[in-house]
């Protein structure tokens, strides 16, 4: 059939065929052949690459194939009810007989891009199939049956409780028996575990291995920490942070009997924005978007889960991804938040996480109800639903939010800075958003909320903070100079409300006193730095994370001078040199880094200075021996040996 596609296409271009049959015909090969829809684009594909049609043909082309595969997926799927669902759950729209009699879940839908049926039974989130010429390293001893709570993996992790599952992995809380002998106060990860269903899945393995690799990149308080990846045997599974909390498909579902104020899903939907601001700033973008997949910590704040089948924005950063394992081929997408073009396995696109996250802002602010009643997107026009006006929201939220919900992509807004812009009420945001952080703040601890603060006091305070986010610097930092001079509440409404800023701020202090690769090597003032922030956010993961990268910088860093180190000594480069291949060069950056590192302490380098300069002295090359004496005395100027003969060189001379 591809062939048949290639002839039609080929009519189109000329002229014989116009675009309605084109449609027509591509419709009837989509909804009856396998990869046809692959076919269809891999041809158009070759068509611009080899100059025989222009961008704009390519564009057109390419948009009118995937609006024939949206209706193609659509129709082949007529049985199966994708229209309305209730819960936030994983699935497969290829499977058919798993969702047809399960219409109370708000499922994660696998979508094949040719809109074909696949008979593997499964039931889950998944990264997409590998390609078929990649064969997966076969399982060794099998010990991921019947795993449960009271197992150990890598003789480490002992598993406590099952936490939840989902279809690409089952997660339990588990307790790190090495952070249990180093004394650690909290020594609890999360273990993500391939079930042995999803590894019926070519590429599975590489599936679970991309979900950390991608999460590991994106080290953001609002996004959740993943640690490692790793094998047991038959067993494949990652370790994160355990979170505490609820998910926020529970929160909705609470919400539906006692509404959130407006201040307070607002606070929330801020944090959402930003942990999803971040992941696309580094290209990547999230898309399976929805309530399960975030998370309300006790201490009020949100993170963001799950990047199973995060896809890049861009091919280039991901080029040596998509060429051994590609989730276009297998595209998964929960109905009820996902867009037209998601379920049509077309490219990523940042909208398509901003739908998902307006739809979940939505049941933040309106009581849990769905701005579609849960209509999958292809079906919303035809069915006519607009989302109900919320109350509570100003003219321009209300604006901001219906234009994040628009079904056509095109007219969506087009970036998370803009939603959560737009979301915000410009008079009295950033009030609303520190009232809300600190009413969940306080509700969390067990505590009630008594403002000491004069009105006035706190309004001063809000207005400074409102100065800072728009750009202030200078009063970012005088505020953060001053911060341990304030009351304790108003530290409280500072820290709360300036929290990614004053974050921000000592992560770009540490980068410009120490980053190696760029000539900085202050590390000692970069520990002080860092010392300083975790004073104000002890539980920040985001400094957690700055203070591993710095070490781990460090570590690199002292190992390669210690191997410089070694030659140079071996070598006699003992004195500065022009190309400053010396060891006077290692030992300065030795000192910067680590002031007190044992090799700036060895008395056998002190020996090296003194024999050479006594060598030289024999030869009565006085010169080059007091230079060695030199460069010896400003390392070691407590060296008696060293100070005599400095003595004995300069009576040389002054005779």
């Amino acid at each position: 059939m591809s062939e048949v596609c290639e002839s039609l296409i080929d009519d189109y271009l000329s002229g014989s065929l116009l675009e309605a049959e084109l449609e027509e015909g591509l419709n009837s090969i989509f909804s009856t052949t396998a990869s046809s829809h692959t076919n269809a684009q891999s041809y158009i594909q070759k068509l611009f690459t080899t100059d025989k049609i222009d961008r704009e043909q390519y564009t057109k082309l390419a948009n009118l194939i995937s609006r024939v595969n949206i209706q193609s997926t659509i129709n082949s799927n007529i049985d199966c009810d994708i229209s309305y669902f209730g819960e936030d759950k994983t699935l497969h729209l290829t499977d058919s007989d798993d969702f047809q009699d399960d219409s109370s879940s708000d499922k994660t839908v696998i979508v094949r891009v040719d809109g074909r049926k696949t008979e593997k039974e499964h039931t889950g989130d998944t990264s997409g199939t590998l390609s078929p010429e990649i064969v997966e390293k076969p399982h060794r001893t099998k010990r991921s049956e019947n795993l449960g709570p009271g197992a150990t993996l890598k003789e480490r992790f002992v598993l406590l409780e099952k936490l939840g599952q989902g279809g690409m992995g089952v997660v339990f809380k588990a307790k790190d028996l090495l952070k249990v002998e180093a004394q650690d106060k909290d020594p609890y990860v999360a273990i993500k575990v391939l079930t042995d269903a999803f590894k019926k899945y070519s590429g599975s393995f590489i599936a679970l291995q991309r979900e950390a690799s991608k999460a590991q990149r994106l080290a953001h308080p609002n996004i959740a920490t993943v640690y490692d990846f790793d094998r047991d045997a038959n067993t494949v599974f990652m370790t994160m942070e355990y979170l505490q909390g609820k998910p926020l498909n529970q929160l909705i579902k609470e919400i539906g009997k006692k509404p959130l104020k407006v201040d307070h899903a607002l606070y929330i939907i801020d944090e959402l924005c930003s942990g999803l601001a971040y992941a696309h700033e580094k290209q990547l973008i999230h898309s399976d978007f929805k309530p399960g997949n975030c998370f309300l910590l006790n201490d009020g704040h949100v993170k963001l889960l799950d990047f199973g089948i995060a896809r890049a924005s861009t091919q280039g950063d991901e080029e040596r991804d998509t060429t051994m394992f590609d989730p276009a081929k297998l595209c998964a997408v929960t109905p009820a938040y996902a867009t037209p073009e998601m379920f049509a396995g077309m490219n990523p696109d940042p909208r398509d996480d901003i739908y998902g996250l307006a739809c979940v802002a939505y049941q933040l602010l309106a009581g849990g109800k769905h701005p579609y009643n849960k209509v999958a997107s292809p079906k919303i026009k035809e069915l006519g639903i607009k989302p109900k006006p919320i109350k509570g929201l100003n003219r321009r939220q209300q604006k901001t939010l219906v234009k994040a919900l628009t079904v056509n992509r095109d007219d969506r807004i087009d970036s998370v800075e803009k939603f959560a812009d737009g979301m915000r009420s410009k008079k009295s945001h950033t009030k609303q958003i520190l009232l809300g952080a600190l009413f969940i703040v306080v509700i969390a601890a067990g505590i009630g909320y008594k403002p000491t603060l004069a009105f006035l006091d706190e309004q001063e305070l809000y207005d400074k903070i409102q100065l800072i986010k728009q750009g202030d610097k200078a009063l970012l930092i005088e505020t953060i100079w001053s911060l341990e001079q304030l009351e304790s509440e108003q530290q409280k409404i500072i820290s709360v409300g300036l929290r990614r800023e004053i974050i921000t701020y000592y992560r770009d202090r540490i980068r410009s006193v120490f980053r190696p690769k760029e000539g900085l090597y202050d590390y000692p003032q970069a520990l002080s730095l860092l010392d300083q922030a975790k004073k104000h956010y002890p539980d920040s993961v985001a400094l957690s994370t700055i203070e591993d990268q710095i070490k781990d910088q460090r570590d690199r860093l002292m190992s390669s001078l210690s191997s410089l180190y070694d030659r140079y000594v071996k070598a006699n480069k003992l004195i500065k040199s022009d190309s400053g291949e010396d060891l006077t060069t290692v030992i300065r950056l030795i000192k910067r880094v680590d002031p007190k590192h044992y090799l700036l302490k060895d008395k056998n380098l002190a020996n090296l200075y003194l024999a050479e300069a006594e060598k030289l002295i024999s030869r009565r090359r006085y010169e080059d021996a007091s230079t060695y004496i030199i460069t010896g005395l400003k390392l070691f100027p407590d060296d008696t040996r060293l100070q005599s003969l400095n003595k004995q060189i300069n009576a040389q001379f002054t005779n």
